[in-house]
């Protein structure tokens, strides 16, 4: 990439049509954004095009800008498998990257893991994947389905799954 490519900017623009500008460098980490530019092996474009991320809503759009202006200046340090503690706080050492997820409700998180995966933001789905995994960590069968919107099983699915899945629901 050029000095005058870090300079450029470019605008991403939701589903609800809100648009977003940020520095092309920045945007870049999004997969989505470099195969929209067609930038060759060497990250060279003519000049950025604004995308349509017409699969993200407005609120997760912002989120994910806010992320990746950030991440341009300060990258996320690696998440190191195993994880070294149990909870968010005890994997994520910067503060900044702490507090990018407080206080966001679930569907939110959801939505921020969707468009990570769908925008091929590699350290933005690592980051939210970690929250929702630690978010899960100690609860019962019960508490994770009602955390992530699983309808109970019916009776007779139950029983058909217990038939088909013995190993899951050896006690």
């Amino acid at each position: 990439m050029n000095a005058d490519e870090c300079m450029e900017t470019i605008k991403l623009t939701s589903r609800g049509g809100d648009s977003f500008e940020l520095p092309y460098a920045a945007a870049r980490l999004a997969h989505v954004v470099r195969d929209a530019n067609d930038e060759n092996d060497d990250g060279d474009i003519d000049s950025p095009e604004d995308v349509e991320i017409l699969k993200v809503n407005s609120p997760c759009l912002e989120k994910v800008v806010e992320f990746l202006k950030h991440y341009h200046e300060e990258a996320l340090t690696e998440i190191k498998t195993p994880l070294e503690d149990n909870t968010f706080e005890g994997n994520v050492k910067q503060e900044w990257y702490q507090n990018f997820l407080k206080g966001i409700d679930q569907p939110m998180l959801f939505d921020l893991v969707t468009a990570a995966n769908f925008m091929a933001i590699q350290p933005l789905l690592d980051l939210t994947c970690l929250k929702v995994s630690c978010q899960l960590m100690g609860k019962s069968a019960e508490e994770i389905r009602q955390l992530l919107n699983i309808p109970k099983l019916t009776p007779e699915e139950e029983e058909t799954a217990r038939r088909d899945h013995r190993w899951i629901f050896d006690d």
